[in-house]
């Protein structure tokens, strides 16, 4: 069974004594609904589940606008066969659908507050956007749902506990076992070509075959292209398409319209980008100055670089995903840098706590003489922390310095494929007037596969 973190959380919901409405959004086959449908209590039978999929039942849209939630819920009982009592679940799926029924959630609420509502969906911003509706507003909890972590792929594969819990245990003063690396670092790099998707993770645990995977991937990425022309046409749809597959080669690059499509106006590139983050495929990664918290006081919305949604889905598209067994297991396959950025990304996109909206920030320096730019930045406990991402076991840093040298910060992060540490860095860098200074600062180095400890480790240091 494919496990999500979500699972506890909504059970939580499930147990609470005066539960908001809850909406889980994603992209489309992130898992939303097994989520809810592998909750606990629903599988053992002990909560009931009024479960309705609204792309099924497009004649119920009226119904929604009329928000007569008797009229509502009776139509919901009789439709599905549930006789509706206190504790149960009403559920309803691809909620973009037909997404006056969010508003309409509200007042099946107040009129049967022993129930427990939940919607599920992708594509919601173009759906509410194209309708013009509105959510009430303090009514509604959200989950945000990505594809699944690297942690959770391990647990999910049933026989990696020594690896988890030594990921999770880990302390800048232990020691890091050399024969656990090298098993964490190939399980790695299969999940750089399988990626977080969960029918791909499933398929690539029970068979092993990456045939079958790429097939699912190709599946997934036909879907996403398929919802397009519901939301454009024309030039509209060509240029979608073509940020849609600019993305993954690209991932990582700063944004320039012109380089996506010379041909198009950049109003239209910027609008194509808008639609596909709100479909949630790509995740914008924006300029910040990195001079306090928050992040985005100190942002510039122009200066921006796109993430893929998922590093299984980028390695089909870029082709990665057709590479043979032996050349995923060789250690230089993990020196892929934008993979390995890609995958970075999507982890600190989805690390807090699943009803924060997910957002991205870097810092950049463009002079005359040198540029320096710094992967991301992070906030942890009141504190900006600069993170560097290298695909492989060694590469400068020196932009991470500049930022260090510039912002007088004394702590920084580093991924790579290394074991493990926690170094003090001191080096003699240029200030720009011909003169030197001593930079000094904690670098915390860690593996790639361990960026879901970034959190409990910067709380340590």
């Amino acid at each position: 069974m494919i496990y999500r973190n979500i699972y506890s959380e909504l059970g939580d919901w499930t147990r609470s004594d005066n539960p908001k409405c809850l909406v889980i959004r994603g992209a489309r086959q992130v898992g939303k609904t097994t989520a809810v449908l592998s909750n606990p209590s629903i599988l053992s039978g002990e909560q009931k589940v009024l479960y309705m999929n609204l792309e099924e039942h497009p004649e119920l849209e009226h119904l929604f606008d009329s928000m007569d939630a008797d009229l509502i819920l009776e139509e919901l009982s009789f439709s599905t066969n549930v006789n509706l009592s206190s504790g149960n679940v009403v559920f309803l799926d691809e909620v973009q659908a037909a997404p006056s029924a969010l508003g309409a959630m509200r007042y099946m609420r107040e009129h049967r507050p022993d129930l427990y509502y939940v919607a599920a969906g992708s594509l919601l911003e173009i759906a509410l956007s194209k309708k013009q509706i509105s959510i009430p507003v303090g009514r509604m909890d959200y989950s945000f749902m990505g594809p699944l972590t690297f942690e959770e792929f391990l647990i999910s594969d049933g026989s990696l506990d020594r690896e988890l819990e030594l990921v999770r245990n880990w302390r800048p003063d232990d020691s890091f076992p050399l024969a656990a690396h090298k098993r964490l670092l190939d399980l790695l790099r299969h999940f750089l070509v399988v990626g977080g998707m969960p029918e791909s993770v499933d398929v690539f645990l029970s068979s092993g075959d990456l045939r079958q995977v790429e097939k699912v991937q190709q599946s997934i990425l036909n879907t996403y292209r398929d919802d397009f022309a519901k939301y454009a046409s024309g030039e509209e749809l060509l240029t979608l398409r073509r940020v849609f597959d600019w993305v993954p080669a690209r991932a990582g690059d700063k944004v320039i319209y012109s380089h996506i499509s010379p041909d198009l106006r950049a109003r239209k590139v910027r609008n194509a980008i808008e639609l596909l983050t709100g479909a949630r495929v790509i995740f914008p990664t924006v300029y910040s100055s990195g001079n306090g918290i928050p992040l985005n006081a100190g942002s510039r919305e122009s200066v921006f670089k796109l993430y893929f949604l998922d590093v299984g889905l980028m390695s089909n598209m870029t082709g990665i995903v057709r590479i043979s067994q032996e050349q995923i297991i060789n250690s230089g396959f993990v020196n892929t840098g934008k993979l390995a950025e890609q995958f970075i990304a999507q982890h600190l996109l989805f690390n807090g706590p699943s009803y924060e909206s997910p957002s991205l920030h870097y810092w950049l320096r463009e002079g005359k003489i040198s540029n320096a730019e710094v992967d991301f930045l992070i906030h942890e406990k009141g504190r900006v922390i600069p993170v560097e991402v290298k695909a492989g076991a060694s590469g400068r840093i020196k932009s991470l310095m500049r930022f260090m040298q510039e912002k007088d910060s004394s702590f920084a992060i580093r991924f790579d494929s290394n074991l493990p540490s926690f170094q003090k860095v001191e080096h003699l860098l240029g200030n720009g007037a011909g003169e030197s200074c001593k930079v000094s600062f904690d670098l915390l180095s860690l593996p790639l596969y361990m960026v879901g400890q970034i959190s409990r480790l910067t709380d340590s240091i």
